[in-house]
């Protein structure tokens, strides 16, 4: 402390105090913190761990000085002092304020610069094995050319004993990632830290702090108050903006992206080329392509020599183009690519992300590919999948490539492996994210929905569209889309898998997911498939709701549920799977004594007892009707087995 003059206090806060100080040799002006230690032992290992934040050279990052440890003798306390570089200009926070001040928004340009700059310097600190835990506007400073420079590493970097981090979040709970305070964590961490802080950056125009600071908390409980919010900074910033955003605000860390991996990203690398970022190779930053010079993709020799024309001509996207075109022409007539060929265009789609056109026709290929890929086909595998959900990430915006990965994701998820592989990718919120993106293209709900029909066959799944609320955007689609019956089909299959978790039934209760089904049965009764799912997610949820079940009794437009159902049922009675799937409704609403009553009022123990003699083969059928003639009371001797809600080993399964 000897070789500096205090010039004034900057701050207290919960791991000491915060000075500005004067060197007196060289007369700099400096910031010193002041951490608090326990005693002498934990002052020196954090003096030793401190050492290892002079490694942490780089021009985004705060320049730190020295450190030493000191005793106080006005406070009787060891402290671990942090000399750090001092920014005259203040830091983020400051800047966020003054803008709120007027208001006024931050232009998307420079918003952009400043976000590639934060990027670019935790890139850097995750390589180092570091995380800094305690990003927020007050710890990121201005610098005298207006970049931004991220600073105090020194408190929650160095000290990691428990009692620090639960101090250190004191203050900083709005930007701390939801997993910090539960365990396990990973670099991630940081990677929510910095969604929050370019949320702050992108709303500062029409929310105070108090507003920002009770948003972000909500976030961590309700994905939908991210929505929400995203809708009003869409009117002002890209679509590509708020998705990054999206991306980076996945509760489950394991879903949301590495620093690394944002780099991919086209509207990234766009933030990054504003300032000439060293994170950009020359080829990425100066690639172009002259149609020009495309050389003639080899038609006429066949998907071999395609494949290798795309090998030579990798990082050419007008060459990629025309290949994939040719590519999707030859398996339209039946022909199959390899596991090596499916690898390359996976290849193809990784390099050239930034090219719409190229992931377009990629994943209508890949589409095209997966309707014919066999048991442990490379197509399920990450390697396959991983440039798709890149490709979702990188341009929300784009209807034509949300369908045509939607629709492969959909193919592909019925297999059980896939599934796991596209969850573990955040491929749930890739498709939640296009759904509700495009809300009003059928295309777009229909294969979402289907996608998370398969999807939440696998419980962990089922739990992250849970956690998104996705079953709100299931439910939307029966409002918005409710003539389509493809899509209506699909809708009821995925409230099936949802109504699997708990969570869920409350949620289909209040907003009267009975009526909707009813609704649905009613305009599509011709259409078999429509009413089979229908049937399979009414007997689902009647048995895990009783005030669904009684739902069943009431009148809608004119029509009784139960009237609606059985109507639908006559208009299928020789369909075996609409039987098997009236059955098990039917026995499910029999538990219920009021139900049960009506339901013999409707005689449907003679329609049940005509379809037992009709289906006597079909053992399965059988059964179901045999345990809905035991909940209506008529068959002596058999006990009911089996339950609606028994969640399938697999999609293949369910699906059948």
């Amino acid at each position: 402390m000897e070789a500096y003059k205090l010039l004034q206090r900057l701050g207290k806060g919960a791991q000491g105090s915060v000075f500005l100080v004067e060197n007196k040799d060289d007369k700099k002006k400096y910031v010193l913190k002041k951490v608090e230690c326990n005693d002498e032992n934990e002052a020196n290992k954090a003096f030793k761990e401190a050492l290892a934040l002079q490694e942490l050279r780089h021009p985004y990052i705060c320049g730190y000085k020295e450190f030493f440890v000191t005793w106080d003798k006005e406070e009787s306390a060891m402290f671990v002092c942090i000399v750090m570089d001092y920014y005259k200009l203040g830091d983020l926070d400051r800047a966020l304020k003054q803008k709120r001040a007027k208001p006024e928004a931050i232009e998307e340009v420079i918003l952009k610069k400043w976000f590639g700059q934060m990027l670019e310097a935790m890139v850097f600190v995750h390589k180092k094995g570091m995380i800094h835990r305690d990003l927020k506007p007050s710890n990121i400073f201005m610098t005298d050319n207006l970049s931004i420079s991220i600073g105090d590493f020194g408190v929650a970097t160095i000290m990691g004993d428990a009692r620090t981090r639960t101090r250190t979040t004191v203050g900083s709970m709005n930007w701390m990632a939801p997993e910090v305070l539960e365990r396990p964590y990973d670099e991630r961490t940081d990677i929510w830290s910095l969604g929050c802080i370019l949320l702050e950056m992108a709303t500062c125009g029409f929310m105070d702090a108090a507003q920002i600071g009770g948003t972000l908390f909500q976030i961590k409980q309700s994905p939908q108050t991210l929505e929400d919010v995203l809708e009003t900074v869409a009117k002002a910033y890209s679509p590509d903006l708020c998705q990054v955003i999206r991306t980076m605000l996945r509760r489950n860390f394991q879903q949301r992206p590495t620093a690394q991996e944002l780099v991919d990203l086209p509207y990234v690398k766009d933030c990054l080329k504003l300032y000439g970022s060293s994170l950009l190779s020359l080829s990425q930053s100066s690639q172009e392509c002259n149609e020009k010079d495309v050389p003639s993709v080899p038609k006429q020799k066949g998907i071999e020599a395609i494949l290798a024309y795309m090998k030579e001509h990798t990082s050419n996207h007008q060459c990629q183009k025309e290949a994939l075109d040719a590519l999707r022409d030859f398996v339209k007539k039946g022909k199959t690519i390899t596991s090596g060929g499916k690898k390359l265009i996976a290849e193809i789609l990784r390099v050239n992300v930034a090219h719409l056109d190229v992931q377009i026709r990629g994943c209508r290929l890949l589409a095209a590919l997966a309707t014919t890929a066999e048991d442990d086909d490379v197509m399920y595998s990450k390697e396959l999948i991983s440039p798709v959900a890149l490709a979702m990430k990188s341009h929300a915006g784009s209807l034509d490539l949300q369908i045509a990965a939607t629709q492969l994701l959909m193919t592909l998820s019925a297999d059980e492996s896939a599934a796991e592989v596209i969850g573990k990718l955040g491929g749930v919120q890739d498709i939640l994210a296009a759904l509700r993106a495009f809300p009003s293209s059928s295309e777009i709900a229909g294969n979402c929905c289907g996608a998370l029909w398969s999807l939440s066959v696998n419980e962990n799944n089922a739990k992250i569209v849970t956690e998104e609320r996705g079953l709100q955007d299931v439910i939307n689609t029966f409002e918005k889309h409710a003539e389509k019956s493809d899509v209506i089909e699909a809708a009821c299959s995925a409230l099936w898998s949802l109504s699997m978790e708990d969570e869920n039934i409350e949620i289909m209760s209040d907003n009267n997911v009975v009526s909707l089904i009813s609704q649905a049965l009613q305009t599509h009764k011709k259409d078999a498939k429509v009413v089979k799912n229908a049937c399979m997610a009414l007997a689902s949820i009647v048995e895990a709701d009783e005030a669904s079940a009684y739902e069943m009794l009431k009148a809608d437009d004119g029509d009784a549920g139960i009237d609606v159902l059985v109507e639908a049922y006559l208009a299928h009675k020789e369909n075996e799977e609409v039987v098997e799937n009236f059955s098990l409704v039917i026995s499910e609403l029999g538990e219920y004594d009021d139900v049960r009553d009506e339901l013999r009022s409707k005689k449907l123990q003679d329609h049940l007892n005509e379809a037992k003699i009709k289906f006597t083969s079909k053992g399965d059928v059988v059964s179901a009707v045999n345990n809905a003639l035991v909940a209506l009371g008529e068959a002596k001797g058999l006990k009911r087995s089996g339950s609606a809600r028994s969640r399938p080993r697999s999609a293949a399964q369910m699906r059948k």
